[in-house]
């Protein structure tokens, strides 16, 4: 190979010419486009860890919810209610003790799907990609990290090719 500015003989690899010093153009290489189950099997594996821990926090954030309804809210206005130098104490409304309790269910419900949903993705199991679908739908409305997750799991898994290579994905892995 030679120096197209020079005419100079180029040694193998060189990024510049000896006798004039100009940049050597890159030789490009044609690159294969990567599998789409290559591809797809990296973002799985991400997807199912994120889907794993977003769920137990979730549940745990449930639990708070009821605890917070049922015994630190009340005691808080026990407390207010003493402070203020009144004899009655504050009754918790009963309205926000039914939406702490539908709280927690919902976060019970989307948590242990959700947990499902990653462990079968990290294993590659057919019901996986259901399961993450219709955890990612269930999350939208979590903001912002379920929002973020449920996205992050819609572009990967929704295409019609992400299903064909998933389809391929799970059938190739044996269960450990």
């Amino acid at each position: 190979m030679f120096c197209q500015y020079c005419g100079a003989p180029l040694d193998v690899g060189a990024r510049f010419c000896n006798r004039c010093g100009n940049a050597v153009p890159a030789v490009l290489i044609p690159r294969r486009s990567p599998d789409p189950a290559e591809v797809l099997n990296n973002h799985l594996q991400v997807i199912g860890i994120l889907w794993v821990v977003y769920s137990i926090f979730h549940m745990l954030m449930g639990v708070w919810a009821l605890v917070f309804a049922h015994y630190v809210m009340p005691e808080m206005l026990r407390m207010f209610s003493q402070q203020m130098n009144s004899n009655v104490t504050m009754p918790f409304p009963e309205f926000l003790k039914v939406f702490y309790m539908i709280s927690f269910v919902f976060s019970m419900i989307t948590g242990v799907v959700g947990l499902c949903a990653g462990w079968s993705l990290l294993r590659r199991e057919q019901c996986g990609r259901t399961l993450a679908l219709v955890a990612a739908f269930i999350c939208l409305i979590s903001i912002p990290f379920g929002t973020a997750l449920a996205a992050y799991t819609l572009v990967v898994l929704l295409p019609p090719a992400a299903g064909l290579a998933y389809e391929r994905l799970s059938r190739t892995v044996t269960p450990a």
